[in-house]
């Protein structure tokens, strides 16, 4: 209702007499008066709070307590109390405070434990507020224990907060019905990263080893400085470690920035499972990239993993970490991402002509053998006059480290770059940010891993109930079929398909080997032919491209040798098993027992949606009629305080893993901010800070410190013969005012050519 004083509209609430406060009114707790005399502040439109009280000097317990209006005081005199460092910045807010009278007192009975109404104060000498504002208020706005549940759940699926708003607006009905506001979610955000201060990395073991007592099969090491600072880390799952068992040959391993606030860095093991996916072996955090650090990771992974070493390991061009692979992985083949060394060939041999480049990147991409890239690269070196240069030089030291032709014949899964790595750091990264703390960090984290994982489920699932087309009555294609996983048989039925373009023809014959060359059936003249071996006494076939040997699955030159010879079965050394869909079948890991632990959390959005329909149709039915509302109104205080109950007879040895770090001080301290080689500029020379300064002219191309197209010598030469031009020969037209000058543009142009 509002009332209307001159220019003024002041809204009166309509308050039963039964709603109000009386004198004399018991409670049975003060927690229980508040929740009333604040339930009567929203009906009334202003906001309640708690403000003084008194102890008794005998018992020290505390026995008179007041609520007040919130508007009660003046802003002055609470800023008066604040002196020296207690002073803060003040915010950009009005004064709310106008010292209103307003409250209630109440009193604990001394032979009892019920607190009775002594004072009240009903009127204000503010406006107060409108039932579609009130939900504004302080106290009429809370985020309930299942809102903070949801919001944790949105922030894991990295869903903004503004988005959560609208998705609690949708879920209520309006924002007036929420509950609270978009400020106070990211009020308790922020209350929750302050909570985690000091306690981060305490929490983070303290998840771990709850993750180990639910499965024996999870692992995790870590080790603190000499201050107790958490510095190095290292965990593996169950799923992880019998992954690594099938498929842990070839490992790729590479360091990544940007995934939390304390600038650790990111070390993932990756490698790629039956299906060709990108799969995760382990992963640590590192607080540097020393050599100490990586052999302590290292020795850490392969005292996780069920097996031993890698064959094969692929890493970037980095000097710590190759050191490290030396020392802890001496029997495994270290290859240098090929990508990475490719891309700074355009760098460290700048200004070089694109055919000098090309003829270098042709050396190294199709030579089949040492020598043939040894002798391509001396030719193409000399050729092009960089015998001196430094780079190129140490480069070739290290050939056998990145050069394809020295892994042909060693089984890489087909990998020659890092790139498993990369897409996985981009993966990871789509989840994660340089803002998480290390629990918000490893929650994300298990969320993007099983979004990983269910990948590969999809595509177990497509192996068992879909069976891929056939285009041969070949049947080797019928045979394999049953047995690769769709992926690589995709792959395999390719190498059919373009087999038929090719034919063989006998080389040579002796005792122990006969030689093949498999030549295109249209190819020219000049293109090398494929050389095909037969090893008599192995009856084992080997192709100078070396496919079978690099990727696991046999070349088209190969089927065509079998197609010719009517070999109509794949024999079985040509399969290999971590291709086929029985790849996991016997696994050598044995998983722990798994003690799953039903979370209380985990079906709260489902149980909350299921609710608030069923409360919402409630609600819109009973509302039609006053009988229904009254009736509706009963049943819910009744239902009310009987899930209080419950709530707390559950709450008894619920607490949170956060909370048991909190009732303690940590035993492993936060690491501090770190700062990695790859989190900072890079100083420059003086010659690269002259060139960065300078501009770019837009009329000749060219870059000056002083040096742009106002004072463009070419552009002034131009322009000269253009004045030349327009005393000889111009005229102005009316009706084609953009004739004239034609002529100097068409110099300027020649002058370009």
């Amino acid at each position: 209702m509002e009332q209307n004083y001159g220019d003024d509209h002041i809204y009166i609430p309509q308050v039963t007499d039964d709603r109000k406060p009386k004198i004399g009114m018991k409670f049975t707790s003060l927690e229980d008066a508040f929740s009333w005399y604040n339930q009567y502040a929203r009906e009334a439109g202003f906001s309640a709070r708690i403000n003084n009280s008194k102890k008794n000097r005998m018992t020290n317990e505390v026995c008179w307590k007041t609520f007040v209006c919130f508007k009660q005081g003046h802003t002055d005199e609470r800023n008066k109390k604040l002196t020296g460092d207690q002073h803060r910045k003040e915010r950009n807010m009005g004064e709310t405070r106008t010292g209103c009278k307003s409250k209630i007192a109440l009193v604990k009975q001394q032979t009892g434990s019920n607190w009775i109404v002594t004072n009240f104060v009903e009127s204000h000498n503010h406006p107060l507020s409108t039932p579609s504002k009130v939900y504004l208020l302080r106290s009429h706005r809370h985020v309930s224990k299942a809102k903070k549940v949801l919001t944790q759940q949105f922030s894991e699926a990295n869903v903004p907060t503004c988005q959560q708003m609208r998705l609690f607006e949708i879920e209520y009905g309006g924002p007036e019905l929420v509950g609270c506001t978009e400020r106070d979610i990211r009020n308790y955000e922020q209350q929750q990263r302050d909570e985690e201060k000091g306690i981060d990395a305490e929490t983070l073991i303290e998840l771990f080893a709850s993750e180990k007592d639910k499965n024996s099969g999870f692992f995790y090491e870590y080790k603190t400085d000499s201050m107790n600072r958490f510095s190095r880390c290292f965990w593996a799952d169950h799923i992880s470690r019998r992954a690594y068992s099938v498929f842990g040959d070839v490992v790729v391993f590479d360091t990544t920035y940007n995934t939390n606030k304390y600038g650790l860095i990111f070390a993932p093991f990756v490698g790629v499972n039956h299906h060709n996916q990108t799969i995760l072996f382990g992963c640590g955090f590192l607080s540097d990239e020393k050599t100490e650090s990586f052999v302590w990771l290292l020795n850490t992974f392969i005292e996780a993993m069920p097996k031993g070493a890698p064959k094969v390991i692929i890493t970037d061009q980095d000097p710590a970490m190759t050191k490290a692979i030396a020392q802890v992985f001496p029997q495994t083949i270290h290859r240098y991402c090929l990508w990475h060394i490719m891309s700074k060939f355009p760098e460290k041999l700048a200004p070089l002509s694109h055919d000098i480049f090309q003829t270098i990147k042709n050396a190294i991409r199709n030579s089949t053998s040492p020598d043939e890239f040894e002798e391509s690269w001396k030719e193409v070196i000399t050729c092009a006059n960089l015998e001196k240069n430094d780079w190129l030089s140490l480069m070739y030291q290290l050939r056998q480290k990145w050069v394809p032709a020295y892994f042909s014949e060693v089984f890489c899964a087909g990998m020659s770059t890092s790139q498993r790595s990369e897409s996985s750091h981009a993966f990871f990264k789509r989840y994660i940010s340089n803002k998480n703390s290390l629990m918000d960090f490893i929650t994300r984290f298990n969320r993007a891993l099983r979004h990983q994982r269910h990948n590969e489920l999809i595509s177990d699932h497509v192996d068992i109930n879909e069976h891929p087309r056939i285009k041969t009555n070949w049947p080797m294609e019928t045979q394999m079929v049953k047995l690769y996983t769709k992926n690589k048989w995709m792959e395999f039925q390719s190498e059919i398909s373009e087999s038929h373009g090719y034919y063989v023809k006998q080389i040579s014959f002796e005792l122990d080997f006969v030689v093949y060359h498999v030549m295109k059936f249209q190819s020219c003249s000049s293109s090398k032919p494929k050389v095909l071996t037969h090893d008599n006494q192995k009856d084992y076939i080997s192709c100078s491209c070396k496919k079978f040997e690099f990727d696991g699955i046999p070349c088209r030159h190969m089927l065509a040798y079998f197609r010719i010879n009517q070999i109509f079965h794949l024999p079985d050394q040509y399969i290999l098993k971590r291709w086929t869909q029985d790849a996991k079948v016997g696994a050598m890991y044995a998983l722990g027992e798994e003690n799953l632990i039903d979370d209380p959390d985990r079906f709260l959005m489902s149980r909350h949606s299921k609710l608030s329909y069923k409360a919402s149709v409630l609600i819109d039915d009973a509302s039609l009629t006053d009988e229904g509302t009254n009736f509706l109104e009963e049943q819910f205080d009744c239902i009310y305080n009987k899930i209080q109950e419950i709530n707390i007879s559950k709450k008894c040895g619920s607490g949170s893993q956060t909370k048991k770090s909190l009732d303690r001080n940590p035993v492993i301290i936060d690491p501090s901010l770190i700062r990695t080689k790859g989190c900072g500029k890079r100083l420059k020379s003086s010659k690269e800070r002259s060139t960065s300064k300078s501009r770019l002219c837009h009329g000749c191309g060219n870059r000056g410190v002083s040096h742009d197209k106002r004072n463009c010598p070419l552009l002034q030469q131009g322009s000269s013969l253009d004045n030349q031009n327009n005393n000889d020969t111009d005229t102005y037209d009316e009706d084609f005012p953009y004739t004239a000058g034609t002529n100097n543009v068409l110099l300027l142009l020649l002058y370009h050519l």
